[in-house]
């Protein structure tokens, strides 16, 4: 399955010392063209965009935020993985972090219904894994570490957490074992958040929980003491998505975001969009091609 993602992914140098390439959490196929570039290929791109599709991005993006962002810890079933990717899409969260020390993130079309398109992915892999441990096909069945790996590194996970804590965000680890807050009492007026969910049998790494500001539990009240990894996450924002609406004045992308992030569904959505812009604006904006040259090439990736 080839899914587009906005973000390449975030190699580590090694295990031991972890390099992280991407300095920002926004997307780089766009941050580089001025202003006035993405304006241009705004108004190009919309002449070949329904009135409706249009409509609806612009009531998306109104609804967008990055004020709480997802991260997953090795995720090795697709069905969940692809579920907690529909679900932001569904509650409004843009930025989703997958971090991979020992799984490969695969997604299941059939479950996150082409919702991966419209988010911005952070991927984070120790460099020269072949795909970090396991690899997983559609069918979710665990595949076994290749001969010679290291499934007990998580400098991946290392990583994901300076980059993040690194851009503002705080480090909020979803645990049915720890006691600290839960939807109702996790402050949100102190800042941007990334929610971790951890893996579907062990959950969260200790690395993770030992890096973690704050945790959060979602209370149980029958015999079973936490819930389906998508299901807690689906959960966690809708709650948390409706507070922040009501108790943020700020939680909106800002404009150039906004902007950024339309560029990237234009370009996914019209056919042909490189050839458009180069007869459109091949002449006008300085470094125009060779711009739009970088955002075709990796458009997508294989995961």
């Amino acid at each position: 399955m080839v899914v587009p993602f906005p973000l390449p992914l975030v190699h580590l140098s090694t295990p031991a010392k972890a390099v992280y390439l991407v300095k920002t959490m926004k997307d780089p196929y766009a941050t580089s063209k001025s202003d006035e570039c993405l304006a241009a290929e705004e108004v190009v791109l919309r002449r070949f965009v329904s009135e409706r599709r249009w409509e609806r991005m612009q009531h998306v993006l109104d609804r967008r935020s990055r004020y709480i962002s997802v991260a997953v810890e090795d995720i090795f079933q697709p069905h969940n993985g692809s579920a907690v990717l529909r679900s932001c899409d569904a509650f409004g969260v843009q930025d989703v972090h997958i971090i991979e020390n020992r799984n490969r993130y695969r997604v299941n079309p059939g479950v996150e219904l082409g919702t991966a398109q419209w988010l911005s992915l952070f991927r984070y892999r120790a460099a020269g894994d072949g795909g970090a441990g396991n690899n997983h096909s559609g069918a979710g069945r665990d595949t076994p570490a290749p001969a010679g790996a290291d499934t007990t590194t998580t400098a991946a996970t290392t990583e994901a957490v300076a980059a993040l804590k690194a851009a503002g965000y705080r480090i909020v680890a979803t645990s049915p074992h720890r006691e600290n807050f839960d939807l109702e009492s996790l402050p949100l007026t102190t800042g941007p958040m990334a929610i971790f969910f951890g893996t579907e049998k062990e959950g969260l790494s200790e690395t993770l929980l030992a890096a973690a500001d704050e945790y959060l539990r979602i209370p149980m009240r029958g015999f079973v003491e936490s819930l389906n990894i998508s299901v807690s996450a689906a959960i966690c924002l809708n709650k948390l998505g409706d507070r922040l609406r009501t108790e943020i004045t700020d939680w909106q992308l800002a404009p150039r975001d906004r902007r950024i992030i339309l560029n990237r569904w234009l370009h996914g959505t019209v056919k042909n969009a490189r050839l458009i812009l180069e007869r459109e604006l091949g002449g006008r904006e300085p470094g125009h091609r060779e711009l739009a040259d970088r955002a075709f090439a990796d458009r997508e990736l294989s995961i």
